[in-house]
């Protein structure tokens, strides 16, 4: 058995003009075409724009408005080669390509010889490379990848969604323009046995008195050639403290172990994060393992009720682990980085670091990111923070209704599946949605905007998949839910307002000044009836020293010119600003005193929403703000963390809601 970690080889990268590669590569066309961009050092996973800026062939579209000169990038197709040395593998046994990220469509090579394609970034690909590769001698190996597709940024049509390749990275109100390309998780190649199973499920099972518990798996059983038997053992560091075992057989093998004693894994401030391993073997008939899988795993057990006084047709939206009802506390994730290819552990660390010092015990996994990375929901499972898992579906502003063609269904489908597949065994998981902000219509429709639910066939066929493939965690059709998208203050007290979204700013409230303005903001939530509130916001400015750092002075202040408008035109608050400070002629100054007053008024109005909605539990399940922090530099955000991980004010105001602290 094998499993080669491909990034451990030395990789090349290579621009070409689209399809001048097949010219070059062609073993009977000796073609003289030169690459766009010569070869140059290149690792997997990487983007090609990190790998390109490391060359100093592009310039960092974290600073100012360089993102505008990096947009060529997209419009290229990438090689990303390496040799494969003689006797890296063995012969005469299956090979397989196992690359579960790929971004987005390509082809892959071996010795300039197409043997497969790929589409689809969030689907992980496996290729049978056996008659390329077992002949164990030294081969070239290339992954080749073709032009971003053409895909919708902020402001569109949900129901034209069709590539599935995170929509932010085509601008947000958050983010420019910045459409990575290349392989954004680790690649191996299996063989033998490695490439014969793969591991389906895995899932631990609290018991109702908290002190036991079972575990359960599955496994996608190819060849049985060497296997006679496999065997799920449940490890506390090296004491096995249960196991089960099965003989051999084609097709889908489960496992099941007895109750046997645990400790139960508890959200952030409620008890400790208890963690085991659950390892899953193949044997042969002397008891030698052929295979192996580990999987880490807590026992807890989630419930939802009705709050208190909800009307009795809304959904369940009070969370109970462990027999004790949670409020849910937290905020909206995005990736640390514009380009998530790039991240590393250690970028995931310091966030989660911070949310969880924070108090926070639940992140939302915004739909039109990633399926988070495993260290992400590692460190989750560590930290006892929840994940509210989305699927790859968001809101378009124009509309915002999901596809509803068999083919863009199918594919979503298969998109939840493996989501499930690879993250439902993490203690961490706490729900799976089918996108953000997901409503029926468009902006002609004279019902208003209203949520989308169960009745629309994309969201029924998410629903079923999951409940066959995951029916542990529960599955909502979007967020907001509920017969209103956004609270109404008119309609408090009449049972309209379950899962709300909004507001965002204080646009919405009328007034000349900051003070007319969150004087009506504490008014709107002191009467709030929402019984959960998954999303949030109110801007602040970066910290000087991330403003000063990712900007050229010259296009700091005043805040509304072109560097501000870049990424910042929704969040800049400068019309209840600059009757204060247009008189201030020092930039440094001035700029200096916009991002205190407007923190100070982030800080307050996140401080009173979150205290108020706390205060109303168990009527009210949970609080999330939008966003928690920052994946760009944003100069004004909705955030509460910079992209230089610097907590504003806000952060220690909600800091003191969450973990109970007196002001």
């Amino acid at each position: 058995m094998a499993k080669f970690d491909l990034s451990q080889l030395d990789w090349t990268l290579t621009g070409w003009r689209p399809f001048a590669w097949r010219l070059v590569k062609s073993m009977e066309n000796q073609a003289n075409i030169a690459a766009d961009t010569i070869a140059i050092p290149a690792r997997i996973p990487a983007s090609a724009q990190q790998l390109l800026l490391e060359a100093g062939l592009i310039k960092d579209w974290n600073i100012g408005l360089n993102s505008l000169e990096c947009e060529w990038v997209e419009n290229r197709h990438w090689d990303f080669s390496t040799c494969i040395p003689e006797g890296t593998l063995p012969t005469g046994q299956p090979i397989v390509l196992d690359a579960p990220g790929l971004d987005y469509a390509g082809w892959i090579l071996v010795d300039c010889v197409e043997a497969a394609n790929f589409e689809g970034t969030l689907l992980p690909h496996r290729f049978d490379l056996t008659k390329q590769l077992n002949d164990g001698k030294e081969h070239l190996l290339s992954i080749i990848f073709s032009e971003a597709p053409q895909e919708q940024g902020q402001i569109g049509y949900t129901s034209l969604s069709r590539h599935f390749k995170p929509r932010y990275n085509y601008s947000w109100d958050w983010c420019p323009r910045i459409v990575p390309v290349g392989p954004w998780e680790s690649i191996s190649l299996l063989s033998g046995d490695d490439a014969s199973y793969d591991v389906l499920a895995v899932h631990a099972a609290l018991n109702e008195d908290n002190t036991s518990g079972t575990i359960e798996a599955q496994i996608q059983a190819g060849s049985m050639k060497h296997a006679a038997s496999f065997r799920l053992e449940l490890r506390d560091g090296q004491n096995v403290i249960a196991e089960a075992k099965c003989p051999a057989v084609p097709g889908v093998i489960k496992l099941q172990t007895k109750p046997c004693e645990v400790e139960p894994w508890w959200p952030n401030g409620l008890g400790a994060q208890r963690l085991y391993d659950v390892r899953l073997s193949a044997m042969d008939a002397d008891g030698g393992v052929t295979w192996s899988d580990t999987r880490q795993v807590g026992f807890r057990r989630i419930e939802w009720r009705p709050c208190e006084g909800a009307p009795a047709d809304a959904e369940p939206w009070l969370c109970v682990v462990n027999g004790t009802p949670v409020f849910l506390q937290g905020a909206n994730w995005v990736p640390p980085k514009a380009i998530y290819h790039d991240l590393i552990r250690e970028d995931y660390e310091r966030l989660i670091t911070l949310y969880r010092d924070m108090g926070a015990n639940a992140l939302r996994v915004w739909g039109s990111g990633i399926l988070e990375k495993h260290d992400f929901y590692d460190l989750c499972d560590r930290a006892g923070i929840l994940v509210w898992q989305e699927l790859p579906l968001s809101s378009s502003g124009v509309e915002n209704c999901p596809p509803d063609d068999p083919d863009a269904i199918a594919t979503l489908t298969r998109i939840a599946r493996s989501y499930a597949q690879r993250r439902a065994h993490h203690a961490s998981l706490l729900l799976w949605s089918g996108g953000n902000e997901l409503t029926w219509g468009g902006p002609e429709e004279k019902t208003g905007v209203i949520p989308v639910d169960y009745r629309h066939p994309c969201i029924a066929a998410l629903r079923d998949t999951l409940r066959e493939c995951d029916p542990h965690h529960r599955f909502i059709a979007t967020s907001p839910t509920g017969p209103r998208f956004c609270a109404d203050a008119k309609e408090y007290g009449q049972g309209m307002h379950h899962d709300i979204h909004g507001p965002w700013g204080l646009g919405g409230f009328s007034g000349d000044t900051f003070d007319a303005r969150m004087q009506q903001w504490r008014e709107y939530w002191s009467k709030d009836d929402s019984l959960f509130r998954s999303e949030t916001g109110m801007p602040g400015a970066a910290s000087l020293e991330c403003v000063e750092r990712c900007a050229d002075p010259q296009q700091v202040w005043p805040p509304h010119g072109r560097y501000w408008m870049h990424t910042a035109a929704w969040w800049i608050q400068w019309e209840l600003c600059q009757t204060d400070m247009a008189h201030i002629s020092d930039k440094k100054a001035g700029i200096a005193a916009y991002i205190k007053k407007t923190q100070q008024r982030q800080a307050e109005a996140y401080g009173f929403a979150a205290k108020v909605s706390k205060e109303r539990f168990p009527k009210c399940g949970g609080f999330i703000i939008w966003m928690g922090h920052d994946c760009f530099p944003c100069p004004a955000n909705n955030s509460v963390i910079d992209f230089l991980c610097v907590p504003k004010p806000a952060y220690f105001a909600l800091q003191k809601i969450f973990k109970g602290e007196k002001a």
